[in-house]
């Protein structure tokens, strides 16, 4: 039998699996999109979901890891930098992909921003779902 591990590691693999769960919705939601788009639209609409899609999901994944990097205790001040500088590089990143992909892939305009959208917004709705209200902790099972 193992040790129990101490809180802050709990906390740590909590953040750990609420970035594995929410980059998986990302993922099912882009799929299930790039589905639709495939069954009713054209293969060409179907890419441009799938590249709406993964830039919304890598740039989120980008931002949960660059928040989590921080160690649980840290002083607040470096804990504010990381969701700063997290965010902006999310912004930029966000971007300078979607700018190569309007520029340097045959996209559908319509699809692709559906899809980062619809990726975005699965974020949101997935995140409330990841914490514990009673505890204000990361829900983990």
């Amino acid at each position: 039998m193992s040790a129990p591990r101490p809180l802050a590691s709990l906390r740590v693999s909590g953040a750990i699996q609420v970035t594995r769960r929410i980059t998986l919705v990302q993922l099912f939601v882009t799929l299930a999109i790039a589905a639709v788009a495939l069954v009713l639209g054209t293969i060409q609409a179907a890419g441009s979901v799938l590249i709406g899609g993964g830039v919304s999901t890598l740039v989120s994944f980008y931002f949960a890891s660059k928040v989590f990097s921080v160690r649980l205790g840290a002083p607040a001040t470096k804990i504010a930098q990381a969701f700063f500088v997290g965010e902006t590089v999310k912004l930029l990143l966000t971007v300078i992909l979607l700018s190569a992909a309007f520029l340097w892939l045959p996209v559908a305009p319509l699809p692709l921003l559906l899809a980062y959208i619809a990726t975005l917004l699965a974020y949101w709705l997935a995140l409330p779902f990841t914490f514990s209200a009673s505890t204000a902790s990361v829900r983990t099972s």
